[in-house]
């Protein structure tokens, strides 16, 4: 999984200008189920997407395509993380080399391994 922060290098007005085509740009990626999340940093100075299922090199790729970066309206930075631990109702975004059904990768959930204190 990869978390990408963009960081608006112009001013907003330029960005809102290309909106609509990064708005367009991000239904195509998430359509293919490679952005599972998106939105906008808070305060708003850029965004912040999710990432699953695709190799640093494509993503890399992606990016390029985004007007936003085609404009040089914002610089991107990009972390790879294996998602071991999730909240329950969020097990799809686990990576493959994590197992158990809950809690950490491997580790039943506190409930059923220990007594509440």
């Amino acid at each position: 999984m990869f978390v990408v922060t963009l960081t608006y290098v112009a001013d907003v007005s330029e960005v809102d200008a290309q909106m609509d085509a990064h708005l367009e740009w991000l239904d195509s990626q998430f359509a293919d189920g490679v952005f599972v999340a998106s939105g906008r940093r808070v305060p708003r100075h850029g965004g912040v997407i999710l990432a699953v299922g695709v190799e640093r090199e494509e993503l890399n790729r992606r990016l390029a395509l985004d007007p936003f970066a085609e404009n040089c309206l914002a610089d991107y930075t990009v972390v790879e993380f294996d998602p071991t631990r999730v909240a329950p109702g969020y097990e799809k975004l686990r990576s493959d080399s994590a197992t158990g059904a809950s809690g950490v990768a491997g580790v039943p959930p506190r409930s059923a391994s220990q007594p509440e204190a």
